[in-house]
């Protein structure tokens, strides 16, 4: 038995949050753009705020968060998760690509303040999915990592023949592997599930 660790997820880029939104929801391609479209280009949100875009530009290659909203993500962690789920320093993520503009921030919402629930009412059916799924994304992206209690169980089944007392063991005939994990510390899965 071992603790082993899952880390979360880096905040969308394009290529992402198009698997993302296929993966989960299936939603084609140009589906997930026009609807991210929307979310960027504002919603009426009945309140204070009016006319308001959502998240971040959608057209992105870079996994980069502004420090303000690595900031504001953590903020709100602590105050709706406490303590335990925020990790000492802010999670940073490189990107695969090498040539990702650094100067584009990867999907993000405007404020995380403006939570899915709270716009729920205001929003289509999906553009709420994906606004949830940018959110979520966003919020677990600076939490701490899951932890997990990993056991392996080997079984070793050996044959009769040629195995007398005195005889060492012959090498096994099978070999038989086990694997499971429990969930110790839930991490950012608190918000992803």
């Amino acid at each position: 038995t071992k603790q082993v660790t899952t880390r979360p997820s880096a905040p969308f880029i394009t290529s992402t949050l198009q698997q993302a939104a296929a993966n989960q929801m299936g939603f084609k391609l140009r589906r997930t753009m026009r609807i991210a479209q929307d979310l960027y280009e504002g919603v009426d949100i009945h309140g204070a705020e009016g006319q308001t875009g959502l998240i971040t530009y959608m057209r992105t290659d870079s996994t980069h968060l502004a420090p303000e909203a690595q900031q504001m993500a953590r903020q709100y962690i602590e105050k709706n998760f406490g303590q335990d789920y925020l990790p000492v320093k802010p999670n940073v993520f490189t990107s695969s690509n090498k040539s990702a503009q650094e100067a584009h921030e990867a999907i993000r919402p405007t404020d995380v303040l403006i939570t899915p629930d709270r716009v729920r009412r205001d929003l289509s059916s999906d553009q709420y999915k994906l606004y949830q799924l940018i959110w979520n994304r966003f919020v677990s992206c600076q939490m701490k990592p899951a932890q997990w209690d990993s056991t392996t169980v080997f079984i070793a089944a050996h044959g009769d023949e040629g195995q007398g007392k005195d005889s060492s063991p012959a090498t096994p005939k099978a070999m038989f592997k086990a694997t499971g994990r429990t969930l110790v510390f839930d991490g950012f899965y608190k918000v992803t599930g």
